[in-house]
Formats: C-alpha cells, structure tokens, sequence
C-alpha cells in the first residue's frame, strides 16, 4: 500500500509538472468569439448546435495530442516545421491567412472584454485601455511560470457557465437527447445549420490553438519523459472545454432557444438571460464572458506571435526579456492595440464577425490537419513515437469529414442558401 501510494504521489508530482499546455490551450478556445459563436449558435438551433460533441471532442484531444507529441519529440514549433520541410513561401501564405483569422478572434475578445465592461455598468473605455495595458505589461515583464499560474487561474471563470445553467432549469434528457443522440428539434439538412455548426467546430478545434500547443510545449521545455502524463493533461484539456461550452449551449438553449429568442453576441445572450433565469445566472453568464475575453485576449496574440517568431527565425519566448525577443513582444502588443483602437469606436459591433471568423477557422482545419498527419506519421521526424491506428483513422477521417462540410457551407454562402 505505501509503494502505491508513493507511485501515486510520483505520478501526481509529474503531472502537475506538465499541466498547462493542453488545458490553457483547449480551454482558450472557448474564449469570448467562442461564448459568442455557442451563444449565437445555441439562441437559433438549441441543443443541436451542440450535435456531435462527443466525436468533436475525441478529434480536439487526438489533434491536440498529435501536436503535443510532435513538440514534444521534435523540440520544434509546428511553423518551424513548415518552414523546414516546405519553404518560406508556403510558410508565408500559411502565416497571412493564419494572421488575418487570428486578428478576427483578437477582434472578438476585444469586443467580449468591452461588453463585459458595458454589463457591469463601468465607464468601458477607461477600463478597456487599462485591461490591455496590464495585460501587455504582464506578458512583458512575467516569466513563463508566472504567466502560466495567471492563466491557469483565468479558467476559475468559466466555472460561471455551470452555473448559468443550472439556474436555468432545463430539461437534462431533452438536452442530453437533442446534442448526444439526434436533434430533433431542427431541420438537420438546413444549411444553416451545417454553417453555424462549422462556426462551433472552429471555436473548439482552432487552427491557431494546434499551433500554440507546439510553441507552449517548447517554451515548457518538456522532454518525451513527459509524454504519456502530456497526452493525459491534453485529454483533460479536451473534455473540460467540451463540458463548458456544451454548459453554455444549455444556459442559452433553455432561457433563449425555448422563447424563440435570437442573439447575435453573447452582450445580448446575458442581458437576454435575465428574465428568465433571473439576476444570479446573468450575472455568471456576465463574469464568464469577462474571464474568456481576459484569456482569449492574451492567449490568441501569443499563438500569433509565437508562429510568426518560428516562420521567420526570431527569438521568441516567455522567458525571453523584451530586448531578446523584441518582434515576438512587439508582434503580440501590435495585434491587441489594433482590436483596442477598432473597439473604442462606440458604434463598433465587433460580435458580428463571429460566426464569419470561427467559419474560417473551421476551413483552416484541413490545412493543419494535414501538416500534422505528414509529421507526426513520418519516422525520420518522429522515430519510433509516429502516428498509428486509431489516431490515424480519426485525423484523416475528420479532414475528409471537415473539407466537405466546409465546401457544401461555402456553395450554400455564394447561392444565398445559407
């Protein structure tokens, strides 16, 4: 008893050690574009904007582990990678599309905190401009463990939207029919559908999220000693941000959807949420949009800044002062201050690129996934840690699945089906 408590205790201390990358990763997916994206998605088709969570979780923990393992045995980033085995040119177009949807979500994040701000009834300007310097001056001047203990901590809030939907009072069966089983309630050959739920599908499994997986892991410094308690924290990571988006799919569902009630941002979805759930659950629904905005917001510029350092040769790390990795800081304050400048125009409705921006990430996904399969299944980059069965299955399966999805939404857009 005492060598298995004490094999226990080894084993917790490691996985301790390695917790970080997976969970901030996937959990930062549901950042304020992604509360926006389920919310708007949740308001039009209830439960069933939540339709296939479970094989969308198992393929976020396998791509997000195939990315682990490949930072993991590689010690390289996955724009590294790119740049290796492709050249500069692709790596540049990859960066450009990759730039313009990741300042998409900054812009989401921006307009989540700013709402917040609004729903708390403060002077949002002032206490925008000041969110953000403080968020640049923490990622300046706070090493990478420091800044790991904020973010970690960041995820306290998302605790709120379990709440919300309880308050909510719905039907459990309904809901656990409607999202795990088969929708009912909605025309599932409706186009619409299909756009609105490759908008949720980009919010979950981020073109932006498998490459700041590789870049954390790297600044972690973890070595393939860490691997199997890595592939744990990943699975962790996967089903806690499954768990709460899929929370508040229910808290929008059983308050809005049932009332035929339409949001387009999630501002609207809590002030929308009052009557019916009453003062508590708009105010957790309020505080969660806060959280997820304040990660989104440092996380995504931080994706983007780590690709950009490893696509063109830079320095770039936490634990780099600012004068060592001067682009890479610059590169992530430039990204935040053009959201900032856009979002202090009153009239700027920024939550209406949502469903737009999570779309297009959703179309970048055939694109990552490929690169992960050519990496992560050849022996001279990965030995004997490469790709197999199942693994393989799923990754290849959902580029296939993904890619037409995609294409019929896109034909749907041009013939104004959808």
């Amino acid at each position: 008893m005492r060598n298995f408590l004490s094999r226990l205790k080894t084993r917790l201390i490691i996985f301790l050690v390695v917790l970080g990358p997976g969970v901030i990763t996937a959990v930062a997916d549901n950042d304020a574009g992604g509360v926006a994206t389920y919310t708007v998605a949740a308001s039009m088709y209830g439960m069933a904007s939540q339709f296939l969570i479970i094989p969308e979780t198992l393929i976020l923990a396998v791509t997000q582990e195939i990315g682990a393992r490949i930072a993991v045995v590689t010690k390289k980033g996955l724009g590294d990678l790119i740049r290796e085995r492709y050249g500069v040119k692709l790596s540049l177009l990859i960066f450009i599309l990759y730039f313009i949807t990741n300042q998409g979500v900054v812009l989401q994040n921006v307009s989540g905190l700013k709402a917040s701000f609004e729903i708390f009834g403060v002077n949002w300007q002032f206490f925008l401009i000041i969110t953000c310097i403080f968020l640049i001056l923490f990622v300046i001047f706070f090493n990478y463990k420091r800044l790991q203990r904020i973010f970690l901590l960041m995820i306290i809030f998302y605790f709120s939207y379990l709440f919300s939907a309880f308050l909510a009072k719905p039907n459990w069966g309904e809901a656990i029919k409607e999202s795990l089983i088969w929708p009912s309630k909605i025309n599932i050959f409706d186009l619409s559908f299909w756009f609105s739920r490759i908008a949720v599908l980009g919010t979950t499994i981020t073109a932006w999220g498998q490459f700041f997986v590789h870049s954390y892991i790297i600044d972690k410094k973890l070595d393939v000693n860490h691997l199997k308690y890595e592939r744990l924290e990943v699975y962790l990571g996967a089903f806690i941000t499954n768990l709460f988006s899929w929370m508040m799919a229910v808290a929008v569902t059983y308050t809005l959807f049932v009332h035929g009630i339409k949001v387009d941002d999630g501002f609207k979805a809590a002030l929308a949420i009052k009557p019916f759930a009453g003062e508590l659950a708009f105010v957790f629904f309020a505080f969660g949009l806060f959280g997820a905005s304040l990660l989104g917001l440092t996380i995504v510029p931080l994706a983007t800044a780590y690709v950009f350092s490893e696509i063109f040769g830079y320095q770039g790390s936490l634990d780099s002062s600012f004068t060592k990795g001067k682009l890479f800081y610059i590169f992530f304050i430039l990204q935040i201050l053009i959201g900032l400048l856009i979002a202090l125009f009153p009239q700027t409705s920024l939550f209406k690129l949502t469903l737009y921006v999570d779309f297009l990430n959703g179309a970048m996904l055939p694109i990552i996934f490929y690169f992960l399969i050519k990496f992560s299944e050849d022996p001279k980059i990965m030995g004997k840690h490469t790709s197999s069965g199942l693994t393989k299955i799923l990754v290849r399966g959902a580029a296939i699945i993904i890619s037409v999805m995609v294409i019929i939404s896109f034909i749907g857009k041009i013939f104004h089906l959808v």
